[in-house]
C-alpha cells in the first residue's frame, strides 16, 4: 500500500516577515530598543490599568509623591550578581589575565535568592521595588528583566516603591477560524513537531540511529500497510512537519578554533560540515512525502543574535537540487505562521532557556505562560540573551497572541490549555517540545481537536 497525501489541501501563510533582517546595521546601541519597547507597550498597560484599578492615577517616576498610593509603568530590571560578565567570560579565553578565571557553566541559573533585586525604570529614572503586602505578590525569583508593567502601590520614605498590586498589558487573541471538535474523525489533518535531532555528535549511539531511521520511515509512511487503519489515517493526513531548531549537535561547534593560529588549522575539517550532510540527506528523504519548515537553533549554522535568520539554502545542496525542492522551507526563529485558520506561533528554546536561568521557574510552560502575559516573547533580549540592535520597533513584541504557542528543545513533552483572565472565551495552546536526541519522539498535532500525542520510536 502506497502513501498518498494532499499536501496543498491547507492553506499556509508565513507570518514571520518581522523577524527578517533586511539591512544589517550595527551602530545602534540598546537604549533604544528598550525605549521602543516601553513606548510600544504603554498605550495597551495604560487600558490595563483602566480597567482594573479605574480610581488610581498613573504617574511618571518623577512625579511620585511619597505615601500617594498610584499607578506607576515601566520596564523590569533585576540586578543579579550572578548574571553572564563579558570581562569573566574573556578571562576564561585569556590565560594571562589577571582577573580571576572561574569555570563557566552555561546551563547555571543566575539567580540569588537572597540578594537579587527588582528595579523599575521608566524613560527618565528608576526606583527600587519592595513587596508591601509580604505575601510574594511579585517575587524577584520569578519576574526577569525586561517586562514591560504596570505596579499599584506608594513610595515609603527610603524612596522605595511599596507594590500592592500589578498588571501586565491585555493581548488580542487571534481569531480562530475553526472551533476545535471534541471527537477526532479519520479525515483530521495533522502536523508533526520535531527539535533537537542534535545530529553530529560523535558519541550517539547505534541506538540513536536506529531510531533516527525509524522516525524518517514512520514520517514518509513506509510502514504503512503494516499500521492499524486509525494509524494509516492519521499518517495519511500528515501534511507538515516542523523541525524546531537544534538539528545539529552543540560539540559541531568549534569555538577554540578561533584562538588557533592559521597554519594549524589547514587541514581541518569542521564538525558542522558533516553534521550538515546528514541533515541534507535527512531532509531529502521527507521533502517528497512533506511539506518540511526548518527553524534554526542555538547550535545550528544561523546567527546567534536573535531573531536568528533562515538557515542557507547553499547549505543544503541535495534537497534545493531535488525535484521537491518547494515543500522545504527554511523559515526564522522565531516562527510565525497561519495554518487551516489558525495561528502559530514558535521558538527554538532560547527564549525559556533564558527565562529560566533568570527565575525561579522550571516548567517551560510556566515560563510561556509568563511571556504570552507579558505580550512579550523575548524580554531578557538583549540583557542576557544576544538580539540585534533593532531601532525604531522591537520585533519580539506580541500585538496578538496566538492559538498555538510551541518551544522546541525542552527536556520533556506537555501541552496545555491557557485561558487569559481578561479573555475567558479564549484558548491558547502551549506545547513544549522534547529533544529527540534524548527522548527518541516527535509531537503530531491533530489540527481539528487540536489535541497532541507523543510518539516514541
Amino acid at each position: 500500500m502506497k502513501l498518498e497525501r494532499n499536501l496543498s489541501s491547507l492553506d499556509y501563510e508565513n507570518k514571520s516577515t518581522n523577524f527578517l533582517i533586511k539591512q544589517k546595521q550595527f551602530e545602534y546601541q540598546y537604549a533604544p530598543l528598550y525605549a521602543e519597547r516601553l513606548v510600544s507597550m504603554k498605550k495597551e498597560l495604560s487600558k490595563a490599568c483602566a480597567h482594573k484599578w479605574p480610581q488610581y492615577e498613573v504617574k511618571s517616576l518623577v512625579d511620585l509623591i511619597k505615601h500617594d498610593k498610584c499607578v506607576i509603568m515601566g520596564t523590569i530590571y533585576k540586578e543579579m550578581k550572578n548574571k553572564p560578565n563579558i570581562l569573566k567570560e574573556l578571562a576564561e579565553d585569556d590565560e594571562s589575565s589577571a582577573l580571576p578565571i572561574q569555570p563557566i557553566n552555561r546551563d547555571a541559573k543566575y539567580i540569588d535568592l537572597e540578594n537579587d533585586q527588582l528595579i523599575l525604570e521608566d524613560d527618565l529614572q528608576r526606583i527600587l521595588l519592595i513587596d508591601a503586602t509580604n505575601s510574594n505578590l511579585i517575587k524577584s525569583n520569578t519576574l526577569c528583566t525586561g517586562l514591560v508593567i504596570a505596579l499599584l502601590g506608594t513610595e515609603n520614605e527610603n524612596s522605595e516603591f511599596e507594590i500592592e498590586d500589578y498588571v501586565f498589558k491585555e493581548t488580542p487573541i487571534y481569531d480562530s477560524l475553526i472551533t476545535p471538535k471534541e471527537t477526532p474523525s479519520k479525515s483530521d489533518k495533522h502536523i508533526v513537531f520535531l527539535s533537537g535531532l542534535e545530529l553530529g555528535d560523535g558519541s550517539k549511539t547505534n541506538e540513536y540511529l536506529f531510531k533516527l531511521q525509524l522516525l524518517i520511515d514512520y514520517l514518509r509512511g513506509d510502514f504503512i500497510s503494516e499500521a492499524s487503519d486509525d494509524l494509516s489515517m492519521m499518517l495519511s493526513n500528515t501534511i507538515r512537519l516542523i523541525i524546531a531548531g537544534n538539528s545539529l549537535s552543540s560539540s559541531t561547534q568549534s569555538k577554540d578554533m578561533i584562538n588557533k593560529a592559521k597554519y594549524l588549522t589547514k587541514n581541518y575539517v569542521a564538525g558542522s560540515v558533516g553534521a550538515i550532510r546528514q541533515l541534507d540527506d535527512f531532509l531529502l528523504q521527507l521533502i517528497n512525502k512533506l511539506e518540511v519548515d526548518i527553524m534554526p537553533g542555538e547550535y545550528d549554522p544561523s546567527n546567534l543574535m536573535l531573531p536568528q535568520q533562515p538557515l542557507h539554502h547553499a547549505m543544503l545542496t541535495k534537497s534545493i537540487s531535488s525535484d521537491f525542492k518547494y515543500n522545504l522551507h527554511t523559515t526564522t526563529n522565531p516562527y510565525k505562521f497561519n495554518l487551516n485558520g489558525l495561528s502559530f506561533m514558535g521558538t527554538s528554546g532560547q527564549f525559556i532557556d533564558d527565562i529560566r536561568k533568570s527565575t525561579n521557574v522550571d516548567d517551560p510552560i510556566e515560563i510561556m505562560k509568563l511571556t504570552l502575559q507579558a505580550g512579550h516573547i523575548g524580554p531578557t533580549c538583549p540583557d542576557t540573551l544576544a538580539c540585534y540592535p533593532f531601532y525604531g520597533k522591537d520585533p519580539f513584541i506580541l500585538d496578538e497572541l496566538p492559538n498555538i504557542y510551541f518551544c522546541g528543545n525542552q527536556n520533556e513533552f506537555k501541552h496545555e490549555v491557557y485561558t487569559p483572565e481578561y479573555a475567558q472565551h479564549k484558548q491558547i495552546h502551549l506545547i513544549s517540545l522534547p529533544k529527540f536526541s534524548t527522548s527518541y519522539s516527535c509531537i503530531f498535532l491533530n489540527l481539528s481537536t487540536l489535541k497532541s500525542e507523543q510518539i516514541n520510536f
